[in-house]
């Protein structure tokens, strides 16, 4: 798994196979992040078809720089969601053994 520096080197990388302004690379972040934040979906099946939709109009490029985008995202925050999660599950073995969490 990337950590968020290397992931966003990564995406430098890709950005400029394709020599792309990192302005556009940003307002292509956006747009993805507007896709699946703020749609208000009601289910995944829905938030898969309003970001085909948000993408439908872009180039290749832009599409693997979005692929790419998402990507970087998901391992940000499954990171983030693995590290609370053994945190709190610490936390619960602690409880149970009487000990402070550490």
């Amino acid at each position: 798994m990337f950590e968020p520096k290397e992931e966003s080197l990564v995406l430098e990388i890709v950005r400029s196979f394709f020599d792309m302004p990192a302005e556009e690379m940003m307002k292509i972040g956006d747009q993805i992040k507007k896709a699946l934040f703020d749609s208000g979906a009601e289910s995944e099946e829905a938030a898969v078809v309003q970001l085909k939709d948000a993408m439908k109009d872009m180039s290749k490029e832009q599409a693997l720089m979005a692929g790419v985008f998402i990507s970087g995202l998901m391992r940000c925050n499954l990171a983030q969601q693995i590290n609370q999660q053994y945190i709190e599950s610490m936390a619960e073995e602690g409880a149970k053994d009487g000990q402070e969490p550490e």
